[in-house]
């Protein structure tokens, strides 16, 4: 089947679910299971271009269209604060609506700038999870240097160099080698598969070889946005709990924690909350995994933390003292027919998306 077929098969059933009044039947059954759905978002931008501020196009969603996500999640759900979650009183409570809480994840200057103003106005709670070490910093995300490297079209020589590809595993030179080719180059969603082949198949010290390696074969220098924050500071975060926001913690470095030493991911866990703490005079109660990687142990170690919930992948169990949650991922596309918002297709997301029960 072509993506073509399959966008229009998505399409006719998410119409179909809604049409047959399937999508208000899980509604109601949702509310009387109390059911919560924990979305998360990663970046807001003014409006879809092709380098999307070098950005995975699953991290981003236009202003416009979180307005309109928004609006669909008030019509059917309850927003709430996620700490409302851990309140024992909203146990068992009436059926009316199924709850909704929103987070975002890494601390991007854009949550302040464009997401808390129109959060702000409407009323609607969420939270923020922080990576400590980029806050108030000009320091950025490997995969955002990626993007802006490759983006260049300075690259091509490189690529055909087999001595220079031969550090790195094979899946990731199929890829690099790809980018050789002329028709590769000019959007971000080029990107996108050799970042996802780069973490899973590549150790922190892999990632940065690589990263410094392009920046020296493009005839750059580090930083590459010298002058540029994309991360909040302190003070934008004072202000956004000041207004509403929860702040939890997604770690100092954003490394992938299943992938570090013990006692560097208990560092992680207990170093950015104690971080946050300091500068925001709140207890900080909530953890986000980076990219939700997590065992037993490292729930366990949240815990200890002092974390009351963890946002972590499927099949992890967090265990006594800290609530597990699974989350589903808000972007652009995930109610995009083509160029065309849909709403119906923000339901079928919905309707596939974990839900978090009372503990």
């Amino acid at each position: 089947m072509s993506a073509t077929a399959r966008r229009f098969a998505k399409r006719l059933l998410a119409h179909g679910l809604v049409r047959t009044g399937c999508w208000d039947v899980a509604l109601r059954r949702w509310a009387r299971r109390d059911a919560t759905v924990v979305l998360t978002y990663h970046r807001v931008l003014e409006k879809w271009e092709p380098a999307l501020d070098y950005s995975q196009p699953g991290m981003v969603v236009t202003v416009p269209a979180f307005e309109r996500q928004l609006a669909f999640h008030e019509r059917h759900f309850e927003i709430i604060p996620l700490g409302q979650l851990l309140d024992g009183g909203t146990v068992h409570r009436p059926a009316r609506r199924p709850r909704c809480v929103i987070t975002f994840d890494d601390g991007w200057r854009d949550n302040y700038d464009l997401a808390f103003p129109i959060l702000r106005q409407r009323g609607i709670p969420a939270t923020i999870f922080l990576t400590t070490d980029f806050i108030g910093t000009e320091r950025v995300f490997w995969h955002t240097e990626l993007i802006y490297l490759l983006l260049l079209g300075e690259l091509s020589g490189f690529f055909r160099n087999e001595l220079a590809l031969a550090a790195y595993p094979t899946p990731v030179r199929d890829c690099l080698r790809r980018w050789a080719e002329p028709t590769l180059g000019s959007r971000a969603d080029d990107v996108d598969t050799l970042i996802e082949t780069v973490k899973t198949r590549c150790n922190e010290d892999e990632i940065e070889d690589l990263i410094e390696t392009l920046t020296r074969a493009a005839r750059l220098g580090r930083p590459l946005f010298s002058g540029r924050r994309f991360f909040l500071d302190w003070d934008q975060v004072r202000e956004m709990a000041a207004n509403g926001f929860e702040i939890g913690s997604h770690g100092r470095s954003h490394r992938i924690l299943t992938r570090v030493s013990g006692q560097e991911a208990k560092q992680e866990l207990v170093q950015s909350k104690a971080e946050i703490e300091r500068r925001v005079g709140r207890e900080v109660t909530h953890f986000a995994f980076p990219n939700e990687d997590a065992n037993a142990d490292l729930a366990g170690w949240a815990a200890h933390a002092g974390y009351r919930t963890a946002c972590v992948g499927a099949g992890v169990a967090a265990g006594r003292g800290i609530r597990a949650l699974r989350r589903v991922g808000m972007h652009e596309g995930v109610a995009a027919a083509g160029p065309t918002y849909d709403d119906a297709l923000l339901g079928l997301c919905l309707l596939r998306a974990p839900k978090s029960r009372p503990a």
